[in-house]
């Protein structure tokens, strides 16, 4: 299929004629238009079929069946030749390093949701922002709250419950987004974050601690859970290690999955890095850890309680980016159809990060955060991996060198379903 037939290369170096002009520049006067395009919205379970996208900027300016808009004359004009458009992936659990945020973008994530802030993430942020280095946008939360002594840098400790308040209020004055509680926390400390936080209006997250029940984080009101983490203790016979989740109590799920949902709390179950973390133990084991937590993540989708997509790049373990396809894949593994999978990764991250009216869906008003990809990914989530081009931010993102010259320009790089598979 050809995304750029040869009536649009004039449209599309007059596109890349303003890549010299200043960002806010560009963002004011470029347009572009994106015809025959299928138009996968993700506001709900449908293809808008041969349908044009309009680009003011970094923003949807217009959608409508191809015909219906009036562009001005001389507005460039893209013909997608039925190509598939979707918002961009949004990422729901990483570790931001800048020199992986390229990997983010080739793979089609266009926002991530940054698990553990440092102080030198809010320069990378602006970076983004200003258009002088390329990656997604990033929504961060704090660095963790923990016990002493700590396994990650820039940990805030929370020795006593009188710490709490202090280290809250700190937070906040930082400006995350979020409060990232971690493993070792006390319940009594851990009860202290939750009522500063309440105070402060911050919302809470993260791993459920050794000493906190999951029953009482999900009565607490924590956000979001990652990587199924407390479900572990309250269902593992013998608790330890991705390899514990062989043997599990399948009859407490239930009731956890139900409460999980009346709670409200959403689950990011990262089946990314635990596809690495158990490829070091026998078949047997392996296969049925896998199965256990399919069982889980399963059990609280049937139930109601939300889900994220996340993969917990950026520590060496998922590759940054490409693991957010095998995500999909295991949330459709483990049940979900391909829409439900792919909600998990835009407009349900979206919802859950409080940023509907930016991201997560195709409509006017929205980021022009976009994927042109082969196939219809509500009929197959892996067509999510034949990426041809992502718009980020309204800008052309090169994944092909025969899809040039595009904004802003980045090394030539062809993107397989193979490259976006391998583990490293």
């Amino acid at each position: 299929m050809a995304l750029l037939p040869a009536v649009a290369i004039v449209a599309i170096a007059a596109i890349a004629a303003m890549a010299a002009a200043p960002r806010a520049a560009r963002r004011a006067a470029r347009t572009f238009a994106i015809t025959h395009a299928n138009v996968v919205p993700m506001d709900s379970e449908r293809v808008l079929r041969d349908h044009t996208i309009v680009v003011t900027g970094d923003r949807i300016a217009a959608l409508a069946p191809d015909g219906a808009s009036v562009l001005p004359e001389g507005t460039p004009t893209i013909d997608a030749g039925g190509a598939y458009v979707t918002p961009g992936l949004i990422d729901m659990h990483v570790h931001i390093r800048r020199r992986e945020l390229r990997g983010y973008v080739y793979a089609g994530i266009t926002s991530v949701r940054n698990m553990w802030g440092y102080q030198a993430l809010p320069s990378t942020m602006r970076a983004i922002e200003d258009g002088t280095l390329l990656g997604p946008t990033i929504y961060s939360a704090s660095p963790g709250l923990d016990a002493s002594p700590g396994v990650w840098p820039e940990t805030q400790f929370v020795d006593d419950p009188s710490q709490a308040e202090s280290v809250v209020a700190a937070q906040v004055a930082a400006g995350w987004r979020f409060l990232k509680v971690y493993n070792s926390l006390s319940l009594e400390s851990y009860d202290a974050i939750v009522a500063s936080a309440r105070a402060h209006g911050i919302r809470f997250l993260g791993h459920v601690s050794n000493q906190v029940p999951i029953e009482h984080a999900l009565d607490s009101g924590q956000a979001s859970i990652e990587h199924l983490r407390g479900y572990d203790f309250a269902l593992q016979r013998n608790p330890g290690g991705a390899a514990a989740w062989a043997d599990i109590d399948m009859s407490r799920l239930p009731a956890l999955a139900a409460h999980t949902a009346a709670a409200g709390t959403w689950n990011c179950p990262t089946i990314a890095v635990f596809d690495v973390l158990l490829r070091s133990v026998d078949p047997t084991t392996r296969e049925r850890a896998i199965a256990n937590r399919a069982a889980v993540i399963r059990a609280l989708h049937q139930a109601g309680a939300r889900l994220l997509a996340g993969t917990d790049s950026g520590i060496d373990l998922a590759v940054p980016g490409a693991s957010i396809h095998v995500e999909l894949g295991g949330l459709v593994a483990a049940g979900l159809t391909p829409y439900e999978a792919i909600r998990a990764a835009t407009s349900g991250g979206a919802e859950f990060l409080e940023e509907e009216a930016e991201i997560g869906t195709i409509a006017p008003g929205r980021r022009a955060d976009l994927l042109l990809i082969d196939g219809n990914p509500l009929e197959d989530v892996d067509a999510l991996r034949s990426i041809r081009t992502v718009i980020l931010r309204g800008s052309w993102i090169a994944l092909d060198g025969s899809r040039t010259p595009l904004l802003p320009r980045v090394p030539e790089r062809t993107v397989s379903p193979r490259d976006l598979s391998r583990p490293r």
